[in-house]
């Protein structure tokens, strides 16, 4: 079983995840070709997150994707 990551090591990756997305986003502006992309990216953070830090990084990731346009704000959870 694979050792599941605390918030100190989940908050750098979801720091690049964020330039990735940014990064995503302008090779592939069409929202059916991002978020294929992000998703594979945000999927591997969150599988490795433990369960005291999945619930914040789901949080961040969301705010991502309201940041870049791509879920309503109404959507923000904080």
């Amino acid at each position: 079983m694979t050792e599941k990551l605390v918030w100190a090591d989940i908050e750098p990756r979801l720091r690049q995840l964020r330039l990735s997305a940014d990064d995503l986003k302008e090779r592939f502006p069409d929202e059916a070709d991002f978020m294929p992309r992000f998703a594979d990216l945000a999927d591997d953070i969150l599988e490795a997150a433990n369960d005291s830090c999945y619930d914040d990084a789901s949080v961040r990731i969301t705010d991502m994707l309201i940041d870049l346009g791509y879920v309503p704000e109404e959507h923000r959870q904080h």
